[in-house]
């Protein structure tokens, strides 16, 4: 039996009762009150899907719980999922006091409502949001991906939709599923967990899905498969959805990010840009083309997990004011499963009517996306162009610590992430189960496992470190990932080798890990 890395001793006398408003808020708060979390911080998993519950382990699917981590530990996997940062923590947990705690009923919903308009505003200022663009709030980057195929049918009723996805496997898991309507988790934020396959409505979208690379690991041109697919599905009279992937989990960015043609009459373009390491100029370019923008604070900006929203340009956000709602994917079991009327913009005046319900209430998201949006108001002060030179100096100088260690080798560096495979003793790289332990590994104090450490070995492996979840770019070996995130470059402006001294304990603690595998493998972590 693997040793759990949380003690999970100490349980919370709350637990909530029958009769919750719904079943999803009742089982995550329980899982989270298990294991001792107080009320605020269970609420923080509340309103999302089973990657942000509560496990067995005392922490979710990423090994991270919704507390900021101790003086001790590190953080440098904000291309995964995050636990909160001690700035957003404390200014999620101020709203939650404030306004939230103790709500129900149109009260909750009136203060929710309040919220989200708040936050979408603060989301145009900070992003410097052309006039006229419009901002959705929704649970994840991969929930956001059934309103664009719902827009498409709002827009063009009578067409078929064919809903191109590329960088399959260094996106989001549950984005090719929900790119064609299905449900991608057990569990979603108003139905709580569910036995269903697809939301009604979308039983006849089709889906086109090109990988990210190539069994060797080559980089497969996702731009020029979404070219084809626009000609032939114009050809056949259907409405193709195209999408461009700036920075998938690797960094990798596609050649293209797509335009909607004829502002949406034509085609629709989705830029994914849900890891947030863009500059406002470059996502001005991609409004002024038409394109649809995924986005989300729970990754560069280090909120936990998620909270997603997609960006309308001006154009587009007109048309659907106009728009007729698609009421048959607005149900209950279908979109409204994910998100109400107070998660919508005015644009939609067609679809809220129909998804207003002021019973149902994701205060969970609400937190979220507060706690991210106060990095992005930290972050306010650099300009694109300070971001983008701390990141390169700090890619260079984590390049340079990599290469000092035998059993790291640089796969590929992109923007703030940094991936790297790991070398076996015997030779070959880690596969992905492998990496999979030794992601593990990273997030626990491994040092009493390791007798023979040296002096060095042992301070890094007592360090628990948390870096990106593992990759599988190739049928050989899979890669893991260190990345900056909007508190760590906060930090590398106010402490620069401080900073980096954390990053090399970091890579230090991945070369012991490396050259002690097989020792850990046999030990109880």
């Amino acid at each position: 039996k693997k040793k759990d890395r949380f003690d999970t001793t100490s349980f919370s006398a709350m637990v909530v009762e029958e009769g919750a408003s719904d079943l999803y808020v009742k089982d995550a708060l329980n899982k989270a009150y298990k294991h001792g979390y107080s009320d605020f911080e269970a609420q923080l998993t509340t309103g999302g899907d089973d990657r942000s519950l509560i496990s067995d382990t005392g922490a979710n699917k990423y090994y991270i719980r919704p507390q900021p981590i101790k003086d001790l530990e590190i953080f440098r996997g904000s291309c995964t999922g995050n636990p909160p940062t001690k700035r957003g923590y404390e200014a999620s947990k101020v709203m939650y006091e404030e306004r939230l705690k103790g709500l129900s009923g149109d009260d909750l919903d009136l203060s929710l409502r309040e919220i989200f308009e708040e936050q979408r505003i603060r989301i145009t200022e900070y992003l410097d949001l052309p006039a006229g663009s419009e901002v959705i709030l929704c649970p994840s980057g991969s929930d956001a991906e059934y309103i664009p195929v719902a827009m498409a049918k709002s827009l063009h009723p009578n067409k078929g939709i064919m809903n191109g996805v590329v960088q399959l496997n260094e996106i989001g898991a549950g984005t090719a599923p929900a790119s064609v309507g299905k449900f991608f988790s057990d569990y979603a934020p108003f139905l709580g967990k569910h036995g269903l396959e697809v939301l009604p409505g979308f039983a006849e979208v089709e889906g086109f899905v090109v990988p990210a690379r190539e069994k060797d690991g080559k980089v497969v041109n996702g731009s020029k498969a979404m070219e084809r697919l626009i000609s032939e599905q114009l050809a056949i009279g259907k409405y193709p959805i195209i999408h461009g992937v700036f920075g998938g989990k690797t960094g990798h960015r596609c050649e293209v990010m797509p335009a909607s043609s004829e502002e949406g009459d034509k085609t629709m373009g989705i830029v994914d840009a849900c890891q947030g390491r863009f500059s406002n100029e470059e996502l001005k370019e991609w409004l002024d083309q038409d394109s649809l923008v995924l986005f989300t604070t729970s990754k560069f900006y280090q909120a936990p997990p998620f909270c997603g929203a997609i960006i309308v340009p001006p154009s587009i956000a007109k048309k659907m004011s106009m728009a007729k709602a698609p009421r048959e994917m607005l149900v209950g079991n279908s979109i409204g499963a994910f998100v109400t009327d107070k998660e919508l913009p005015s644009c939609f005046d067609g679809w809220k009517e129909q998804l207003r319900d002021k019973s149902k209430n994701n205060v969970g998201l609400a937190l979220r996306w507060e706690a991210g949006l106060s990095a992005m108001s930290a972050l306010s002060s650099l300009s694109d162009d300070e971001r983008a030179q701390i990141t390169d100096e700090w890619a260079s100088r984590v390049e340079k610590m990599l290469k000092t260690q035998k059993y790291l080798d640089i796969f590929c560096v992109e923007r703030s992430i940094v991936s790297l495979k790991i070398e076996k003793i015997g030779g070959g790289y880690l596969n992905m189960e492998e990496a999979r332990d030794l992601f593990r590994w990273m997030s626990q104090d491994v040092s009493s496992a390791v007798p023979d450490a040296t002096v060095e070995e042992v301070e890094a492996l007592r360090t628990p470190s948390f870096i990106g979840q593992p990759v599988s770019v190739s049928e050989n070996f899979a890669i893991v990932r260190i990345a900056l995130g909007a508190e760590s470059m906060l930090s590398y402006v106010r402490d620069k080798e401080g900073t980096l001294r954390e990053d090399e304990l970091v890579v230090r603690k991945l070369g012991a890990v490396a050259k002690h595998f097989i020792t850990l493998k046999s030990s109880e972590f």
